[in-house]
């Protein structure tokens, strides 16, 4: 199965934008402009963090909602790819939790302009991460029960004779 070359183009300008900004440049610019937004406000900013971590799980989301029609596997890669896009710019906006642990300039930038967003960043991490683990568990728990149950016909003959 080949790849399409659209793809490989959105993939490799992805890539290219997410080199260009790991410097943290766009994460400073953004917590100001964030703190400009919300003029301090502590529950703005961690409402509009919480939205920010939810990212990958509402692109998935819309990736589902806008394939309802395509075919199964048209879907999953559709909702892949928005997920991608979601955590891409999750992972733009907000310092990843590496670099909080370690003591960022990035981290301080936030603590300073926005102090709430961070901890709404990683409540919404928290939340898809859970609902990832929760699917994964009821996938494998379906998974296992279709293994272990037997077949339909299972046991019978296929065929009777019938002696009348």
């Amino acid at each position: 199965m080949r790849v399409p070359l659209r793809v490989w183009v959105l993939g490799g300008l992805i890539a290219a934008l997410v080199l260009i900004t790991a410097t943290g440049g766009i994460r400073n610019w953004w917590a100001h402009r964030l703190h400009d937004m919300t003029g301090g406000s502590h529950v703005a900013d961690y409402l509009i963090g919480l939205v920010v971590g939810l990212l990958p799980l509402i692109a998935v989301g819309l990736g589902a909602f806008r394939s309802r029609s395509a075919g199964r596997f048209r879907r999953a890669w559709r909702m892949f790819y928005f997920g991608a896009a979601g955590f891409i710019v999750t992972y733009l906006l907000s310092p990843s939790l590496s670099r909080v642990i370690t003591d960022s300039s990035s981290r301080h930038t936030f603590e300073h302009s926005a102090p709430k967003y961070l901890p709404g960043v990683f409540t919404g991490t928290i939340v898809w991460l859970v609902v990832l683990a929760v699917l994964i568990g009821r996938a494998r728990s379906r998974w296992r029960s279709r293994r272990t149950r037997p077949a339909p016909d299972a046991g019978a003959d296929t065929h009777r004779i019938v002696d009348v």
